[in-house]
Protein backbone atom coordinates (compact mmCIF):
# COMPACT_ATOMS: atom_id res chain seq x y z
CA UNK A 1 0.00 0.00 0.00
CA UNK A 2 1.04 3.56 -1.02
CA UNK A 3 1.84 5.76 1.83
CA UNK A 4 0.15 9.07 0.70
CA UNK A 5 2.11 11.24 3.19
CA UNK A 6 5.60 10.58 1.34
CA UNK A 7 7.85 12.44 -0.67
CA UNK A 8 8.40 12.56 -4.07
CA UNK A 9 11.82 12.70 -5.22
CA UNK A 10 12.39 14.87 -8.29
CA UNK A 11 15.77 15.36 -10.21
CA UNK A 12 16.49 18.14 -9.00
CA UNK A 13 16.12 17.29 -5.07
CA UNK A 14 18.38 14.39 -5.98
CA UNK A 15 20.82 16.70 -7.70
CA UNK A 16 20.82 19.25 -4.47
CA UNK A 17 21.61 16.08 -1.79
CA UNK A 18 24.19 14.98 -4.21
CA UNK A 19 25.98 18.22 -4.05
CA UNK A 20 25.58 19.13 -0.41
CA UNK A 21 26.08 15.86 1.42
CA UNK A 22 28.82 13.35 1.01
CA UNK A 23 26.91 10.40 2.91
CA UNK A 24 24.15 10.34 -0.22
CA UNK A 25 27.21 10.91 -2.95
CA UNK A 26 28.23 7.32 -1.14
CA UNK A 27 24.54 5.78 -0.59
CA UNK A 28 24.48 6.44 -4.68
CA UNK A 29 27.26 4.70 -5.88
CA UNK A 30 25.81 1.50 -4.07
CA UNK A 31 22.37 2.27 -5.38
CA UNK A 32 23.58 2.56 -8.69
CA UNK A 33 26.09 -0.68 -7.98
CA UNK A 34 23.21 -2.87 -7.07
CA UNK A 35 21.56 -2.25 -10.71
CA UNK A 36 23.80 -3.56 -12.24
CA UNK A 37 23.59 -7.15 -13.42
CA UNK A 38 25.03 -9.78 -11.53
CA UNK A 39 27.88 -10.46 -14.77
CA UNK A 40 28.14 -6.69 -14.38
CA UNK A 41 29.18 -6.72 -10.99
CA UNK A 42 31.73 -9.23 -11.47
CA UNK A 43 33.63 -7.57 -14.24
CA UNK A 44 33.08 -4.19 -12.79
CA UNK A 45 31.86 -3.29 -16.14
CA UNK A 46 28.70 -2.28 -17.77
CA UNK A 47 28.27 -5.46 -20.72
CA UNK A 48 24.09 -4.44 -21.25
CA UNK A 49 22.43 -1.44 -22.90
CA UNK A 50 19.72 -1.58 -19.98
CA UNK A 51 19.83 1.94 -18.50
CA UNK A 52 20.26 0.41 -14.96
CA UNK A 53 23.58 0.96 -13.08
CA UNK A 54 26.66 2.12 -14.17
CA UNK A 55 27.01 3.39 -18.22
CA UNK A 56 30.27 2.27 -19.36
CA UNK A 57 32.85 4.76 -18.94
CA UNK A 58 31.74 5.05 -15.10
CA UNK A 59 31.21 0.91 -14.27
CA UNK A 60 35.34 0.25 -13.09
CA UNK A 61 34.93 3.57 -10.83
CA UNK A 62 31.65 3.25 -9.86
CA UNK A 63 32.07 -0.45 -8.87
CA UNK A 64 35.39 0.50 -6.64
CA UNK A 65 33.74 3.09 -4.97
CA UNK A 66 30.74 1.38 -4.26
CA UNK A 67 32.67 -1.87 -3.45
CA UNK A 68 34.81 0.78 -0.74
CA UNK A 69 31.53 2.24 0.53
CA UNK A 70 30.22 -1.29 1.16
CA UNK A 71 33.44 -2.23 3.14
CA UNK A 72 32.84 0.88 5.73
CA UNK A 73 34.93 3.17 4.64
CA UNK A 74 34.28 6.76 3.04
CA UNK A 75 34.92 8.35 -0.09
CA UNK A 76 37.41 11.51 0.80
CA UNK A 77 39.06 13.71 -2.06
CA UNK A 78 39.13 13.46 -5.44
CA UNK A 79 37.45 10.05 -5.37
CA UNK A 80 34.33 11.76 -3.31
CA UNK A 81 34.61 14.80 -6.41
CA UNK A 82 34.97 11.78 -9.06
CA UNK A 83 31.77 9.70 -7.55
CA UNK A 84 29.72 12.70 -6.95
CA UNK A 85 30.06 13.42 -10.35
CA UNK A 86 28.92 9.76 -11.67
CA UNK A 87 26.11 10.38 -8.85
CA UNK A 88 24.99 13.73 -11.13
CA UNK A 89 25.16 11.65 -14.14
CA UNK A 90 23.01 9.32 -13.52
CA UNK A 91 20.54 10.64 -11.41
CA UNK A 92 17.62 9.98 -13.27
CA UNK A 93 18.04 6.49 -11.51
CA UNK A 94 18.62 7.60 -8.28
CA UNK A 95 15.32 9.51 -8.57
CA UNK A 96 13.59 6.30 -9.51
CA UNK A 97 14.92 4.33 -6.96
CA UNK A 98 14.55 7.05 -3.88
CA UNK A 99 10.55 7.29 -5.33
CA UNK A 100 10.13 3.11 -5.38
CA UNK A 101 11.61 3.09 -2.08
CA UNK A 102 9.18 5.87 -0.58
CA UNK A 103 6.38 3.96 -1.70
CA UNK A 104 7.25 0.83 -0.12
CA UNK A 105 7.31 2.39 3.05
Amino acid sequence: MKNTNTKTWTRSDIDALLVSNSRAVERAMVVLYDLQTQDEKVTAGARHLNGRGFSANAARKGTYYARWVLGGRHLTGHHLDRAQAIALRHSRQLVEAANARTAEA
